[in-house]
């Protein structure tokens, strides 16, 4: 697997104990780099109809490029384009063809429509003439001939062709776009440079997968270091990685125990910590490992999903089956919830889970997102605190926590949340951000904000209640946070 995936399509992964959906086009933010930009502004805002007048007219591609990125992939916002762009034309929607269009409507259409169906990256109406029937590689290509010099067009489609790429050879979703960067020297690219940075780090991690590759050659050991979770065991801190499970014992950087796996993510229940990987579930007793309902698996897209049952009982989950832990084996068992749940937790003697980009359910009632019950847009996480609090971590919007009977947003993070904890014996709240760091919240004091940028990818802190330390599972290492007077001191944890 990628070493900055999240989990690929079918489960789609990133944060902790779920799977989050990463691919090369829904995980490439341009609009970040853009937020000043009034059509931005308006795309974030919902006003799609502003958002297509936009698209059709002759801004320049680049601006397009992050107005349509900040629509979103939720939704077919290609349809309601195409209406859009056959009636400027004075035409039918089933006669607007390819050459009533210009080269630069071609190229924002053909990214609306990747997104529309970013997996299979078909037509909107297979089968049909016109615009409709054309697949968004071939708009692309189209858009792309007739502007070879305009690097935010070329880069597109070469993101598309990683997207059609990612079934078949990772490593062509790195060579593909990489390929556009190397040929238009740094002056020549209007796209800036804070929007291909993004776009690049994300895709950089499908180097490895290409043989000779410097990425290839730092091999299993970074990996290990690329952390997903970490779960306490008295003092030992388990961290499930992207290249298997790591033991430290708290107070020393070198390893006690390493288990080799793809995609590991793990939660202490009882008196162990369970992982989930691609292939197969550990138990991890202090000593060793055990492992238990292992699969024959490569790329996947699939992993299994530990978590705390009812009653605290060891429970995974994979796609749509669940298994519980009955003291000795894993045995089938039907879950509240029907499909496949993105996240889910048990709360005070009820399910809890995730509909992925739709809602949070609980048993017998339905959260539906961007709504009174749930005003994030984007969730990704349950998670409980110490002080026995439901939170959401929402990737859009930041963090909610659950009070009476709603989800109430709760301040410090406005986008990407990775992570909260509550110190209940020191009277603080950790949050963390998904790529700056942490927000330290004392309470009766003000906001304290400490970087940890240089982790690159932060997807989950623990809390260590005795000691009140920190620790943060990065995309380059494990760092832990001890006081030092009125500063953190780090102590970094690598392989």
């Amino acid at each position: 697997m990628p070493s900055s995936t999240r989990a690929v399509l079918g489960c789609l992964l990133l944060l902790a104990a779920s799977a989050l959906a990463d691919s090369p086009l829904t995980s490439t933010d341009f609009h970040t780099a853009y937020r000043e930009l009034p059509a931005v502004q308006l795309a974030q805002s919902g006003d799609v109809r502003a958002t297509y007048v936009f698209l059709a007219s002759d801004a320049p591609n680049d601006q397009k490029l992050a107005a349509a990125n900040a629509l979103g992939w939720e939704g077919d916002r290609a349809s309601g384009f195409v209406e859009h762009l056959a009636k400027a034309k004075g035409v039918q929607v089933a006669a607007l063809d390819e050459q009533a269009l210009t080269a630069s409507q071609r190229f924002a259409l053909g990214y609306l429509v990747a997104l529309a169906d970013y997996l299979e990256l078909q037509p909107l109406q297979p089968g049909v003439k016109g615009v409709r029937g054309m697949k968004p590689v071939a708009l692309l290509e189209s858009a792309a001939k007739a502007l070879p010099d305009d690097f935010a067009v070329q880069y597109a489609l070469a993101l598309v062709q990683a997207q059609a790429a990612i079934k078949s050879s990772w490593c062509e979703v790195f060579q593909v776009p990489d390929a556009v960067v190397r040929r238009f020297p740094a002056d020549k690219r209007n796209l800036r440079p804070g929007a291909l940075e993004s776009a690049q780090g994300y895709l950089a991690g499908y180097e490895e997968s290409c043989k000779g590759s410097k990425a290839a050659a730092r091999g299993e050991k970074d990996e290990l270091n690329q952390v997903y979770t970490l779960s306490k065991l008295g003092r030992q801190v388990v961290a499930g990685t992207q290249g298997g499970a790591v033991v430290w014992d708290a107070d020393s950087p070198t390893p006690l125990a390493v288990h080799a796996g793809v995609i590991c993510r793990g939660v202490t229940v009882g008196d162990a910590v369970w992982l989930g990987c691609e292939a197969e579930v550990l138990r991890w007793d202090g000593k060793a490992f055990t492992s238990f309902l292992t699969r024959q698996a490569k790329h996947s897209a699939m992993y299994y999903q530990p978590m705390a049952g009812p009653g605290g009982t060891p429970w995974v989950r994979l796609g749509k089956k669940t298994w519980a832990w009955d003291g000795a084996k894993f045995s089938p068992v039907k879950p509240p919830w029907t499909g496949d749940a993105y996240d889910a937790v048990f709360f005070q003697g009820r399910a809890y889970w995730i509909e992925f980009l739709q809602a949070v359910h609980s048993e017998g009632r339905v959260y539906q997102k961007d709504s009174a019950g749930y005003p994030g847009g984007d969730p990704r996480r349950l998670r409980l605190d110490d002080a026995g609090q439901l939170w959401v971590e929402d990737f859009e919007a930041g963090l909610f926590r659950f009070v009476g009977d709603r989800f109430v947003k709760h301040p410090g993070l406005d986008t990407k949340a990775s992570g909260v904890a509550v110190d209940v014996a020191r009277g603080r709240r950790w949050l963390l951000h998904y790529t700056k760091g942490l927000v330290l919240q004392p309470s009766g004091a003000p906001d304290v904000a400490i970087d940890l940028s240089e982790l690159q990818y932060l997807r989950d802190l623990l809390l260590d209640a005795e000691t009140g330390d920190v620790w943060v599972a990065g995309w380059t290492e494990v760092v832990r946070l001890r006081q030092d007077g009125p500063s953190w001191a780090k102590q970094r944890f690598r392989v």
